[in-house]
């Protein structure tokens, strides 16, 4: 009994132990359980109040900015207005400034400074002049070597004409274009026309036009997008080699048979050929004549020709250079790409009709024009050009008599002119005047003879007289209607031959 209620004793005393410490556990749970509700209520508190606050500064600034927004737009577009008034009005003080720098004063002050500048630097600036003003023909000259490379140009054509023209079986002329009168043509079915034959061969000139007397190739320049070079070949049997040669080189004559040479002029010599008779080298100016929605295109380019007596050949070789007498102008286009080069060799001697020359020629004009529309061009316009020049070859002995008539009747006139001063000096000197009158009879005398035989040599030798040469001057609306000749005209066929 004592142990069973001892036992018992003990149980109840732990077991209200046990109750009372998990009684406290609870009691502790449910107040951390309401300290941390009360801590969630407290943040969320907290949130809901900074987020009404950013929801009313927001519709504060929305407010503002409804309120605001017409004032803000204002303030902005006078800012605006502000620095564009400001630029305008910096722009207007730069174009003031500029105009005045060419008063009086400014320019006195500019002046003042370039002497001052050139005191300074005497040597370099008169350096600098004479590099600026001389053209270096030591560097810019034409080399013999170039000049004498062409001078088997001809027998090249020949070997070129075998292959690309002329029928490997039969040896008769292929078809280019075209089939001219007095030329016997292939008759082989099995062989193709001289352009497929080129292309067969692969031979880099392509035949191009046939005509009488003439034969043209072309081929394509690797850098020079969808341009094309020509190879001439032709043989006149009524122009003498010094005739033609006068064609090329006389620029006087050029002006009078080519109505698109607006300005041709002889710039500056070398003065190596200057007491040469069968060579020469000169730097030329030269502007042609476009169509008016066109700039005129200039040139300024080298020229040298050579003729070898031993083997009968002239050679002309042309190139584009630079001058400090010719600079950029802005009313015209400068062609930069240019070059050509032309073999002459006589039948039978230099002063007799019968040559045969090649020549090869290409240049940039600077428009991009398709090749359909060149290759059309080139057809029409190349074999005019030539047979004009062929013209003006023949027809170049009447155009040297023509001008020594007219130097002729100058001094005449100016011998008259000389007379009558003279007669007026007479009164106050009878002795002067005997002596003068006698060298004005004998002038007058002289003069008379030479223009007398002069008048018969133009008789015997020339068989066009003078009113058959002003029939075939051009008249004033033949003129204009050269000039106002379409954009295709001018591109490449006006310009071969400066």
């Amino acid at each position: 009994m004592f142990s069973l209620s001892r036992c018992i004793g003990m149980s109840g005393a732990s077991w209200l132990k046990r109750y009372q410490y998990n009684s406290n556990l609870t009691h502790e749970g449910i107040k951390l359980f309401s300290q941390n509700q009360a801590h969630g209520r407290a943040h969320l508190y907290h949130s809901n109040r900074l987020h009404s606050k950013f929801k009313l500064c927001r519709l504060k600034m929305s407010s503002w900015l409804r309120e605001q927004g017409i004032q803000v737009f204002r303030a902005c577009t006078r800012q605006c207005e502000f620095i564009a008034a400001q630029r305008v009005k910096r722009s207007i003080q730069i174009f003031y400034l500029y105009t005045r720098l060419w008063d009086e004063v400014a320019l006195n002050e500019f002046l003042r400074s370039i002497r001052h500048r050139i005191a300074r630097n005497t040597s370099n600036f008169l350096a600098g002049a004479v590099g600026f003003t001389i053209y270096n023909w030591e560097q810019e000259r034409i080399a013999d070597e170039e000049i004498l490379s062409y001078s088997q140009e001809i027998e090249g054509l020949y070997k070129l004409k075998d292959l690309t023209v002329v029928c490997s079986k039969c040896h008769l002329r292929l078809i280019v274009d075209g089939k001219q009168p007095e030329i016997e043509y292939c008759q082989c079915h099995d062989v193709k026309c001289a352009v497929k034959k080129a292309e067969q061969e692969g031979s880099e000139w392509e035949p191009f036009i046939e005509r009488q007397d003439m034969l043209v190739w072309r081929r394509e320049e690797k850098n020079a997008s969808g341009l094309y070079s020509y190879k001439v070949y032709g043989s006149f049997d009524d122009v003498s080699a010094e005739d033609f040669l006068q064609v090329q080189i006389d620029i006087d004559y050029r002006k009078d048979w080519d109505a698109t040479a607006k300005e041709l002029e002889v710039i500056d010599t070398d003065p190596k050929f200057e007491d040469v008779k069968d060579s020469c080298s000169d730097v030329i100016y030269w502007e042609m004549i476009w169509p008016r929605m066109f700039a005129n295109r200039d040139y300024v380019y080298q020229r040298r020709w050579l003729y070898n007596e031993e083997t009968g050949v002239v050679v002309i070789v042309s190139k584009e250079t630079s001058h400090p007498k010719a600079p950029v102008r802005s009313d015209t286009y400068r062609v930069t790409t240019y070059w050509s080069y032309m073999v002459i060799r006589p039948q039978k001697n230099f002063y007799e009709p019968g040559i045969e020359f090649v020549l090869t020629y290409f240049d940039d004009p600077g428009v991009n024009i398709p090749s359909a529309v060149t290759a059309w061009v080139a057809m029409s316009g190349f074999p005019d050009y030539l047979c004009r020049m062929r013209e003006a070859g023949k027809n170049y002995k009447s155009y040297k008599m023509q001008k020594s008539i007219h130097l002729i009747s100058e001094s005449m006139t100016t011998t008259d002119d000389q007379e009558d001063n003279l007669n007026v000096n007479n009164e106050t000197s009878d002795q002067s005047n005997e002596t003068i009158s006698g060298d004005i009879e004998i002038s007058e005398e002289t003069i008379d003879l030479k223009s007398f035989e002069t008048l018969k040599f133009v008789e015997k030798e020339s068989d066009i007289t003078l009113d058959e040469t002003k029939k075939e001057e051009p008249t004033e609306a033949q003129s204009a209607q050269e000039d106002t000749q379409g954009f295709f005209d001018y591109l490449l066929f006006a310009k071969l031959f400066a």
